[in-house]
């Protein structure tokens, strides 16, 4: 993937690309990337930042409540807390998987507020969660199925669900 900056105002000498990229590569280091893969080149018509796909980060999402692992078209998701003003935490249904069989397929936590509704689980949708005055519906992460291949779209949130104070 690149993208090009074509109405950038930068000259050669307002950019160290070397200086620059030896940059990025030590921030992804500290964000926990054995390296981002990410450089800014130049080209005929401006700079491009080029961003190459990566499996050598060190971190897990399945490190993560609401985390994921994938194998194949499955997703499988960590069970999580809903922690809900001052009432005991409740924990998700155990360790879910899901098979995901369409594109932007969203993976949301689904908890009926006020705790009368017994654990909260994990389900998917193919249209965007929404709440309303009873029910939470949290988005987890979007799936893309592309030429048959599942991925990541987005992550939405990762960790336990903190509703704050009295809310329901």
């Amino acid at each position: 993937m690149s993208i090009l900056f074509q109405k950038a105002n930068l000259t050669d000498k307002s950019l160290n690309l070397t200086n620059f990229n030896r940059m990025v590569d030590y921030v992804g280091r500290l964000a926990n990337m054995s390296s981002p893969n990410m450089t800014i080149d130049q080209s005929p018509t401006g700079y491009v930042l080029k961003v190459k796909p990566s499996s050598t980060s060190t971190m897990s999402y399945s490190d993560w409540a609401f985390g994921f692992s994938i194998s194949g078209a499955v997703v499988t998701v960590n069970q999580g807390r809903v922690r809900q003003g001052t009432r005991a935490p409740r924990v998700t249904a155990p360790t879910t998987a899901i098979t995901i069989t369409a594109d932007l397929t969203w993976i949301y936590c689904y908890f009926v507020l006020g705790g009368s509704g017994g654990d909260p689980s994990v389900l998917s949708s193919l249209s965007e969660p929404l709440m309303n005055e009873t029910e939470l519906k949290f988005p987890l992460h979007t799936w893309r199925v592309i030429n048959g291949t599942v991925s990541l779209g987005v992550i939405h949130h990762l960790g336990d669900i903190i509703i704050p104070g009295n809310f329901a």
